[in-house]
C-alpha cells in the first residue's frame, strides 16, 4: 500500500473517507452516505443519516490534543443542558461517548473523530451588517456568561491556555530560523521579537488572575457562526482555551479589521456584548496586543505551511511595525 504522504491530495481524502467510515460504525445511524466537506486544519465529511444531514470531524493532531477535545465536548454538552444558545452539537455514540478514536490500513495511528448536528444557514461574513454584530455580541456575551457558570471546571477539564504567542503543543517556532531568511531578514525578526516581549507582558498580567479564567471559545469569528432566519449559530469549538472574555473578544474583532464599516460594526458588537455584561477590556491598547499577538502567531504558522507566503507576511509585518509605531509612541 502506497504510504500516506506519497498519495495525491484526493487519494488521501479518499483514504481518510475510508477512516470515516469506519468512526460511524459507532454511531446509532442508518447511514445514505458520506461525502468530504472541508480540509483546513482538520478534514471534515458531511453525512446524511436517517433524513438529517450531520458532519463528522476528523482533527489534526497538530492543532489539538484530546484533552482539549474532551473540553469542547464537556462544554457543548453544558451550553445544550443549560442555554437556548444555537450550536453544533456532538452527536454521541451507542456506548455514551463522543470521541471516536479509530484507524485504517495506509494511515499511521489513530484519529480523533467527532459527529456534529449540521448546522443550517450561510456563514455570517456573508451577511456582515450592525444587528448582526450587535447580536454577534450578544451571543458572545453569553458563551462568557454561562462559561463563569461553570467554575471551578472539574479536575479533568484541561484545556490549552492562551498564555504565549505560540500556545499550540509542540508549535514549531520558525521566523528566526536561518533557513526562513527570505521571509523574515533581520528587521522583521526584530518586529516580531518585539511584539512578543510585549504580548508576554500581557499575558502575565492576565494570567496571574486566576479567579478570572473560563473558557473561551478562542476562535469566534464571521466563518465561525452561521445566519439563519435571523439567528446565530456557533460552529468550531475546537479552539477552545482557559482564559479571558477579552481573548474571545480580541479574537472576534481581529476579523474584518480592514472593512471600510468596520469602526461601526466593532460598536454594535461591544453595544450587544454590554447589552448583557461588562465590557472586558481593562487597559489601553489591550485589545491591540492581543490582536498583535495572534498576528505573529498567524505569521509563523504561514510561514511554516506556504510555500507562497511572501505577500502574506510582508502584509502582516507592516500591520506590526505600525502598531509598534502607535504602541510606543
Amino acid at each position: 500500500m502506497k504510504p500516506y504522504n506519497e498519495l495525491s491530495r484526493l487519494g488521501r481524502l479518499r483514504r481518510m473517507r475510508r477512516l470515516a467510515l469506519n468512526a460511524l460504525i459507532a454511531y446509532d445511524l442508518q447511514i445514505e452516505w458520506v461525502k468530504f466537506l472541508a480540509d483546513d486544519t482538520n478534514i471534515s465529511f458531511k453525512v446524511r443519516a436517517k433524513g438529517e444531514n450531520y458532519v463528522l470531524r476528523i482533527y489534526s493532531e497538530e492543532e489539538t490534543t484530546l484533552a482539549e477535545n474532551m473540553a469542547e465536548v464537556f462544554w457543548l454538552e453544558a451550553l445544550k443542558r443549560d442555554t437556548d444558545l444555537r450550536f453544533a452539537e456532538p452527536v454521541m455514540r451507542i456506548d455514551g461517548d463522543y470521541i471516536t478514536q479509530v484507524s485504517v490500513p495506509g494511515i499511521q495511528g489513530q484519529k480523533r473523530c467527532i459527529m456534529f448536528t449540521w448546522v443550517p444557514g450561510r456563514v455570517l461574513e456573508r451577511s456582515l451588517s450592525l444587528p448582526n454584530y450587535f447580536n454577534l455580541g450578544v451571543v458572545q456575551a453569553a458563551l462568557h456568561d454561562h462559561a463563569e457558570s461553570l467554575r471551578p471546571l472539574p479536575e479533568s477539564i484541561k484545556p490549552k491556555k492562551w498564555d504565549k504567542a505560540f500556545y499550540y503543543p509542540d508549535e514549531p517556532v520558525v521566523y528566526n530560523r536561518p533557513e526562513y531568511s527570505n521571509l523574515f531578514d533581520d528587521q522583521r525578526i526584530e518586529i516580531v521579537d518585539q511584539v512578543i516581549a510585549i504580548a508576554d507582558q500581557e499575558f502575565n498580567r492576565l494570567y496571574a488572575d486566576s479567579e478570572g479564567q473560563i473558557l473561551i471559545h478562542g476562535d469566534l469569528h464571521f466563518w465561525n457562526v452561521n445566519l439563519h432566519r435571523g439567528q446565530l449559530y456557533i460552529m468550531d469549538f475546537e479552539d477552545i482555551m482557559l482564559g479571558y472574555p477579552v481573548q474571545d473578544v480580541a479574537v472576534t474583532l481581529y476579523y474584518g479589521r480592514h472593512r471600510a464599516d468596520f469602526p461601526d460594526l466593532r460598536d454594535a458588537y461591544k453595544e450587544g456584548y454590554c447589552s448583557r455584561r461588562a465590557w472586558p477590556v481593562l487597559r489601553p491598547y489591550q485589545i491591540e496586543i492581543l490582536q498583535a499577538a495572534r498576528m505573529v502567531n498567524f505569521v509563523n504558522y504561514v510561514a511554516r505551511i506556504d510555500a507562497s507566503s511572501q505577500e502574506y507576511i510582508t502584509a502582516r509585518c507592516d500591520e506590526l511595525r505600525v502598531f509598534l509605531s502607535r504602541y510606543e509612541s
